[in-house]
């Protein structure tokens, strides 16, 4: 089954799912999406982002940084940064892995342009992959 839900682009949304994929495009205000067992993608954010998953890969790809959070317990996560980025990420996991180097009990961060706005990831068992 597929279920489409056509929003203004400035609403604020807030998804949740079990065993199925969310794919969010254009919408520019508040998103709020939690899947257990699914994709989840978003593409164009603006505002303020958080991402919740149990398992299942999420795929960003925000318009503008204005504070984002990710979660996953065993789920990869791919996180492709606006032109001219100005964000600091903040990548926590059990054994997981940033950019490919592995992340054990502890955290990693790296800075992109000025790094005024956050990114924070965390995760089990799950890996961070940030495309400028």
């Amino acid at each position: 089954m597929r279920f489409v839900v056509k929003v203004p682009r400035e609403s604020a949304v807030e998804v949740s799912v079990v065993n199925a994929a969310v794919t969010v495009q254009g919408v520019k205000g508040e998103q709020r999406v939690s899947a257990v067992d699914g994709r989840v993608e978003v593409n164009g954010s603006e505002r303020r982002l958080s991402v919740s998953t149990v398992k299942g890969e999420v795929v960003l790809a925000p318009r503008k940084l204005e504070g984002v959070e990710i979660s996953t317990v065993s789920g990869d996560v791919r996180l492709k940064l606006p032109e001219r980025a100005d964000a600091t990420v903040e990548f926590s996991s059990v054994g997981g892995s940033f950019n490919g180097k592995s992340v054990s009990l502890g955290s990693k961060s790296r800075t992109y342009g000025a790094g005024t706005h956050q990114v924070e990831v965390s995760t089990v068992g799950g890996s961070l992959t940030v495309q400028e």
